[in-house]
């Protein structure tokens, strides 16, 4: 006999999180190790205490942002959406079914609030906490790379220094506007132009890629756990190698580890770190070169 399926979309149901999401699913094993409510501690200063309405829990929120990296989910719109909708999501940010999703402005407005320096707080703490858990030695392997990620900005966002050349090229785009050529041509550099809209990002290539506006993300990695230990977001102009001793400095300072060795292309212990490798060999660590 065929089945007839009768839905309700109405019905209440009683629903248990906690049996949706599987032992072996990645956001049950990370929310084994790591505990998130320090965080409220390290936010304390950004709050009025006793004053206007009840913030949104700043554990939420860094567990929301845990879920945008852990899958790849850069729009704080579309982040939103999935932990309304994803039971697994709901259940590592700690939202129950009747309780709203943060909404994406108030993401962006919690972000401004805390600044560089909250988040720096955190991702120093998690380190500690890897470190407490093992992930991180006392003395380790330091691997370090680079790599260009685009700035939310258009090559036609650049405008000329120079305001008198900035208005000539403003006219050259009116007059070409609408012709089979559409965009006038025109020469520009980091030297003589900046976007409006991102005055940060600068014009940066990869070989067989076009030029874009971007950013350039030094990251350094403890290279036996993966744990990263450092990271420092630059221009995309910026070369890799220029940040890089500053960042094995950076991460023995503040951890109190030994790097034994550090790994990185061959192009970061070039040029203006040849005397820097020298200097890191002196103390027993070893500069290695990575294969790109």
């Amino acid at each position: 006999m065929q089945g007839v399926h009768a839905f309700d979309p109405k019905a209440k149901t009683a629903i248990d999180l906690e049996s949706f999401v599987a032992d072996d699913h990645l956001l049950r094993r990370v929310d084994r190790i790591l505990q998130l409510s320090f965080v409220r501690e390290l936010t304390t200063s950004c709050y009025a205490d006793g004053q206007g309405r009840p913030s949104i829990d700043p554990e939420i929120y860094f567990r929301m942002l845990l879920v945008a990296y852990l899958y790849d989910i850069s729009s704080e719109r579309r982040l939103c959406e999935e932990v309304r909708y994803h039971l697994a999501y709901r259940w590592f940010c700690r939202l129950s079914l009747d309780e709203d999703v943060p909404d994406h402005s108030s993401l962006s407005r919690i972000r401004d609030r805390f600044g560089e320096e909250t988040f720096e707080k955190v991702f120093r703490q998690i380190v500690a906490l890897c470190r407490k858990k093992g992930l991180v030695q006392e003395q380790c392997r330091v691997m370090t790379d680079a790599t260009l990620i685009a700035a939310d900005a258009s090559l036609n966002s650049l405008v000329h220094n120079d305001r008198v050349q900035a208005k000539r090229e403003a006219e050259a785009q009116r007059q070409r506007r609408g012709t089979i050529d559409g965009q006038a041509q025109r020469k520009i550099s980091n030297r003589t132009h900046t976007s409006r809209t991102d005055p940060d990002a600068t014009l940066a290539q990869k070989r067989g890629t076009p030029r874009q506006l971007k950013y350039k993300v030094h990251q350094s990695i403890d290279a036996d756990s993966r744990v990263i230990l450092d990271t420092e977001v630059t221009t995309g102009a910026r070369h890799d190698n220029q940040p890089y001793l500053q960042q094995l400095k950076r991460i023995e300072d503040r951890y109190k580890i030994t790097i034994r060795e550090a790994i990185a292309e061959v192009r970061l212990w070039l040029g203006r770190n040849h005397q820097g490798a020298q200097r890191e060999r002196n103390r027993n660590v070893h500069p290695s070169v990575a294969s790109a």
